[in-house]
């Protein structure tokens, strides 16, 4: 199953590449991420945030919303 990250870079056509470029980080640190098996940092959770909205809950797989929107029952 994938994280809530791969999915979205999928559902956006954003490789793992170019954003482990953006984030000045390598490919394999943000897989390792991605995949748990490291921890995500506070400054790629803000530059997350800053560059696409995406909530820190999100990221880290504790929400499946990207943006800080609460879902309305």
């Amino acid at each position: 199953m994938a994280s809530p990250m791969q999915q979205w870079r999928k559902d956006h056509d954003v490789t793992q590449a170019a954003l482990a470029a953006d984030m000045g980080q390598s490919a394999s640190t943000l897989s390792q991420k991605e995949n748990g098996h490291l921890n995500w940092q506070q400054k790629d959770l803000l530059f997350l945030y800053d560059r696409f909205g995406l909530s820190a809950d999100f990221v880290l797989g504790i929400n499946n919303l990207p943006s800080c929107e609460k879902a309305i029952a």
